[in-house]
């Protein structure tokens, strides 16, 4: 009864490990947090902007690799994955893991999206030539979480307390920190931070709503793929939200202003072409957001007692029944 059980098992290995000689499709590989529902909104914008450029779907074969926040040899180990499966370029959510994607493979194209500035961070020298093999676009620009507090202000003047949870080993929600600090003193508010590097953190910091007045979302890190639990937890003490993208976990905040990641990644999907049409992904040049959406949701605002001032409502693009 052995014999049969070890040749099974060696003929598992040998079909993971060898790729179908018949199926001469493109393989993209993407790489990002694990967290649900945003990673699978983000993979479907891609899929939609390579179908968008004619790439149907089954025409390339996307192979997905989900990661644990702070999992850095978790992401190690996909990227192996990926170099060993031939995939012609990688899809990177986030500045963490493209940095951690970049220190496997030096010849790996990278295409990233990222709420911050990726100079800034490190992963390319310029947004004209980002060179390494890496290119990729952001969905967010850092002084726009000054931005949001000024709406938020606005729309609620007698706020004074402003909780932002933060993930501090993440680029991009420093970079927005560091805009909201500078923003909040000549708003006369007090920005109330606490770190979320994990769920207990995250909880932990939920504790402060019953001492802030409202909730600022900061892009990227831990906190992102909880937002549906943080504008929850916030808007049951009737504490109102402003954030930076409306995706499914962020439908319900009173506020949102910025950057769709999930029209970002559909754009980047250009980007993934260019390279298996043959351009070296270091010379295409970093892409910034273009359109910026102002979205009110006018039943979480009734819900919580928020009357939208109508200056403030005359520059919405859209107001959520």
């Amino acid at each position: 009864m052995a014999r049969p059980a070890l040749a099974l098992g060696l003929l598992l290995v040998w079909l993971t490990a060898v790729p179908a000689a018949a199926d001469d499709r493109p393989r993209i590989g993407i790489l990002g947090p694990s967290e649900e529902p945003r990673y699978s909104q983000v993979a479907a914008g891609l899929r939609q902007g390579l179908a968008d450029l004619g790439h149907p779907v089954g025409t390339i074969e996307l192979l997905e690799g989900r990661i644990r926040r702070g999992d850095s040899e978790g992401a190690r180990t996909a990227v192996e994955g990926f170099t060993r499966q031939r995939v012609k370029a990688l899809f990177v959510i986030g500045s963490a893991l493209t940095q951690s994607a970049r220190q496997v493979t030096a010849d790996l194209p990278i295409v990233f999206i990222t709420p911050g500035d990726p100079v800034a961070a490190g992963i390319v020298t310029s947004f004209a030539r980002p060179g390494g093999h890496t290119t990729g676009m952001t969905f967010e620009y850092p002084e726009l979480a000054g931005k949001r507090l000024e709406i938020l202000k606005e729309m609620a003047p007698r706020i004074r307390r402003v909780l932002a949870l933060f993930d501090p080993r993440d680029a991009s929600p420093r970079q927005n920190m560091e805009a909201a600090r500078a923003a909040a003193p000549r708003l006369g508010l007090v920005l109330v931070e606490r770190e979320a590097r994990s769920r207990e953190e995250l909880l932990r910091g939920l504790e402060t709503l019953r001492d802030v007045d409202a909730v600022l979302g900061i892009p990227g890190g831990f906190p992102s793929g909880h937002h549906e639990e943080i504008i929850r937890r916030a808007h049951a003490r009737r504490r109102p939200t402003m954030f930076y993208t409306r995706t499914a976990g962020a439908e319900d905040a009173v506020a949102t202003y910025g950057a769709s990641d999930v029209t970002t990644a559909r754009q980047a999907a250009r980007l993934v072409d260019k390279i298996l049409k043959g351009a070296e992904a270091g010379d295409l040049p970093i892409e910034r957001p273009t359109t910026l959406e102002f979205i009110i949701n006018a039943k979480s605002a009734k819900a919580l007692g928020v009357t939208i001032p109508p200056a403030l409502l005359y520059r919405v693009d859209r107001v959520i029944e």
